[in-house]
């Protein structure tokens, strides 16, 4: 028995930190979606699904980007979330992450090939990166999105520096439609993208930056 305590506030303490335990583990398991009452919800990038200003509240000086393609390691693959109706099955994550980064243009960078194999290109920054979070997520009217990437950066010369980035979005759910959690998501998605163009453009002279970033809808600091 733990001190000070009667057998009756220990098994109220251990049935407390049971109930606790139980229900960590069971938000740790990935979400089994009821195919029936799921919807197939389309991955489109839009740069234009972003806050007032966003693409240019930064201007890059000149450096070649090599966008490789970005890879998908989400615990969960097959959703983006829960719609009031159901789960939102989606494809297409990886290209829709590829091609919102490619928009990295909008604030001076050149986009470039990427080689087949990986290997970092000869010129300017070869940016790798991982998806580790795109979900979304409502409270009453409002859709909340979470996008979490890992990325790697490197030069002729190998990898320069390993970074964690995480940005949020949210917009009114306007009509109640499931394509609205995905421009949730572009929202989330260009909120990023400033965080990242002001540090490629300290990596494309070689230095490094801090290892993690949070972006949020108020972007780059004033």
């Amino acid at each position: 028995m733990i001190p000070g305590t009667d057998m009756h506030q220990q098994t109220q303490w251990i049935t407390g930190l049971a109930v606790l335990l139980l229900s960590t583990a069971a938000a740790a398991q990935p979400a089994v979606p009821d195919k029936d009452a799921a919807f197939t919800v389309k991955m489109t990038y839009d740069p234009s699904e972003s806050e007032a200003g966003t693409m240019s509240s930064f201007q890059a000086s000149p450096c070649v980007l090599h966008i490789a393609t970005a890879s998908d390691a989400r615990q969960n693959k097959e959703t983006i979330g829960q719609s009031f109706s159901g789960p939102l099955l989606a494809e297409g994550v990886s290209p829709w992450m590829t091609e919102g980064l490619k928009q990295l243009k909008a604030f001076g960078y050149t986009i470039g090939s990427t080689p087949p194999d990986g290997t970092p290109a000869a010129d300017g920054l070869t940016v790798r990166t991982t998806l580790t979070r795109a979900y979304t997520w409502h409270v009453g009217m409002k859709i909340f999105s979470m996008v979490g990437v890992k990325a790697e950066f490197a030069d002729r010369n190998g990898v320069l520096q390993q970074k964690y980035y995480r940005s949020h979005g949210d917009k009114t759910n306007m009509w109640g439609a499931q394509g609205e959690y995905v421009t949730t998501l572009n929202y989330g998605l260009n909120n990023l993208l400033p965080f990242l163009a002001r540090d490629m453009q300290s990596l494309c002279k070689g230095e490094k930056v801090e290892g993690y970033t949070y972006a949020g809808p108020d972007g780059l600091p004033k």
